[in-house]
């Protein structure tokens, strides 16, 4: 090859690279877990038409942030709600500039196919010899929104009988799904979209829109810490796209809070914190 040819071929490749287009230069991404199977499409579609490797840290927001406080590394941070995100804003992990949201999740109660125990309500998961279980309510978004409805939606007496039937708090939206695949619980309070992710294994029921008091959305941010910063942000476009967003419609999240609002009958904050009674902290 020619000299100029090859000092030609040196500024493409330099070009590409900065523009995070360079397939060795690839993405850490730190993502809550209940996005993960969309995630997961979205992710083989980015890298198929980018190049650029992602790899991806499932786990609940709490624990993510903590992992990112302790290592000070990735490029992606996928929360499920603005509080959580506003968290990692307040501790200097994330450029503010680029959060965005692509994806809203609405508390539900999750059931194996059929819904063999009947439960209709969130009372009948107070029944006598139903196996419950909740995400960790200090780690997981989804969690904390269960115990919101639990304290809230019983009167005292049915919620110990429900706090009795808690056989285990998964320490991820993942994990309580796959609870419900075993067949080791008869119902977890989740996200409607777990049967999106599921349909043959798992049906939604819906909590009456009273039991409600909070959604999420996911949002995506870039980390301050980011070694690719360029590729970070073009990877957060992809979500936020067309294409990204019909991803997550395929597992049933809504693309709107106005979808999300007219599914659950009745319009509900996004986000916002509620502060654990000290009976839910784990021993």
């Amino acid at each position: 090859m020619k000299k100029s040819g090859i000092i030609i071929l040196s500024v493409l490749l330099i070009c590409l690279c900065t523009n995070g287009l360079c397939a060795d230069k690839g993405l850490m991404i730190l993502c809550g877990a209940g996005f993960k199977l969309p995630m997961e499409e979205a992710v083989a579609s980015f890298t198929r038409q980018t190049g650029v490797e992602v790899n991806v840290t499932y786990g609940g927001a709490g624990t993510l942030l903590s992992q990112i406080s302790l290592s000070k590394q990735g490029d992606v941070f996928i929360a499920p709600s603005p509080d959580f995100m506003e968290k990692a804003r307040s501790r200097g992990h994330i450029l503010q500039e680029s959060i965005k949201g692509f994806g809203y999740v609405v508390p539900a109660i999750n059931v194996q196919k059929g819904n063999p125990k009947a439960i209709r309500s969130l009372k009948d998961m107070a029944r006598p010899g139903i196996k419950v279980a909740l995400g960790n309510p200090e780690t997981v978004f989804v969690g904390m929104l269960g115990v919101e409805i639990i304290d809230k939606g019983l009167n005292p007496q049915e919620k110990d009988a429900l706090k009795k039937n808690i056989v285990t708090y998964a320490e991820d939206f993942n994990k309580l799904a796959s609870l419900l695949l075993l067949k080791q619980v008869d119902a977890v309070i989740g996200f409607s979209s777990m049967s999106g992710w599921y349909p043959d294994k798992v049906e939604t029921v819906k909590l009456n829109s009273k039991e409600i008091h909070r959604i999420g959305v996911g949002q995506a941010a870039v980390l301050a810490y980011s070694k690719n910063k360029s590729a970070a942000e073009q990877f957060i476009g992809f979500l936020t796209s067309r294409e990204g967003q019909t991803v997550f419609r395929k597992y049933h999240y809504f693309g709107t809070m106005e979808e999300a609002n007219a599914w659950i009958g009745a319009k509900k904050p996004v986000g916002g914190e509620y502060r654990l009674p000290s009976e839910w902290f784990r021993k």
